[in-house]
C-alpha cells in the first residue's frame, strides 16, 4: 500500500508530496495531521516544498464515514474543523519558507492550502474552486485562509458561484505568485528553491515574519516592524 504522504529531505530542503493520485490526492484527517507534523518537524529546513502527485494537486477533503451521520457540535468541530485549523496553524508558525506547486485542480480546502503557502507556483492548467455550497456547507475555513490574501468580493463570488477560476485569474487575485507552463513547473520551483537556500537565513526569516504580521497592522506599526527587522538583520552580520 502506497504512503498517502511522502517526505524527502535533501539538505536544507524538505519536499512533502500528497500521494493519492488515483483519487486526486484527497486529504483525509490523518493526512492533515501528518502534514502538520512534517511541517513542524521541518522547522530547521530552509524551504518546504509542497506538491501533489499525478494530474491534480488535490481534489479536496475526504471525510471519515462518521462525518455522514448526525453530529453534535463537539464532534462536528473534531471531525470537520480541528484538523484543518491545526494544519493552518502549522503553516503560519513554520519558520521555513513554504513553496506550493499546484498543477491541475485544487478544490475546496486545497485552494486554501495553496493560498497559505508563502509562495505558490501554478501551472498554466491549474484550476481553483470552492464547491462546498453545493453540499450545503459554508467554506468558512477556506475563506479564513483566503481573507488576508484576496479581495473580499472575489472570495464571496468564488463561494456563492462555486465557479472555478483559472491560473491567470488566481494570479490577478493574489491567490498564487506566478504561473508557468506545466512542463516548466519543476524547473521554476527548482530555480526558486536554489535562490532561497542561498540567501542569508536571517534575511529570509525577516521577510517571512514581516509578511506574517504586517498586513494586519496599522501603517505606522507595520513600518516600525520593518525597521526593527531590518536593524536586527544588519546588526547580526
Amino acid at each position: 500500500m502506497q504512503e498517502p504522504l511522502l517526505r524527502e529531505d535533501n539538505g536544507t530542503v524538505t519536499t512533502l508530496t500528497l500521494n493519492r493520485p488515483d483519487i486526486g490526492n484527497r486529504l483525509t484527517n490523518e493526512m492533515a495531521a501528518d502534514l502538520r507534523r512534517h511541517i513542524q518537524e521541518a522547522a530547521n529546513s530552509r524551504v518546504i516544498v509542497l506538491r501533489g502527485a499525478g494530474e491534480n494537486f488535490c481534489l479536496g477533503r475526504e471525510l471519515p464515514p462518521e462525518a455522514q451521520g448526525q453530529l453534535n457540535a463537539i464532534d462536528a468541530r473534531r471531525i470537520h474543523t480541528e484538523p484543518i485549523l491545526n494544519l493552518c496553524a502549522a503553516f503560519e508558525a513554520s519558520p521555513a519558507s513554504i513553496l506550493g506547486m499546484v498543477q491541475g485542480k485544487a478544490m475546496g480546502g486545497a485552494t486554501a492550502i495553496a493560498a497559505m503557502c508563502d509562495i505558490t507556483l501554478a501551472s498554466d492548467d491549474a484550476v481553483f474552486q470552492l464547491p462546498e455550497m453545493h453540499h450545503g456547507i459554508p467554506p468558512c475555513l477556506a475563506m479564513s485562509a483566503l481573507a488576508p490574501r484576496m479581495p473580499r468580493k472575489a472570495i464571496v463570488h468564488m463561494v456563492y458561484s462555486t465557479d472555478p477560476i483559472d491560473a491567470a485569474t488566481a494570479l490577478s487575485l493574489g491567490l498564487v505568485s506566478r504561473v508557468v507552463p506545466r512542463a516548466e513547473l519543476d524547473a521554476a520551483a527548482g530555480a526558486l528553491v536554489d535562490k532561497l537556500t542561498h540567501y542569508p537565513p536571517a534575511a529570509v526569516a525577516a521577510v517571512k515574519q514581516y509578511m506574517r504580521f504586517a498586513p494586519t497592522l496599522e501603517s505606522g506599526a507595520a513600518a516600525e516592524l520593518a525597521g526593527n527587522l531590518l536593524a536586527n538583520v544588519v546588526s547580526s552580520r
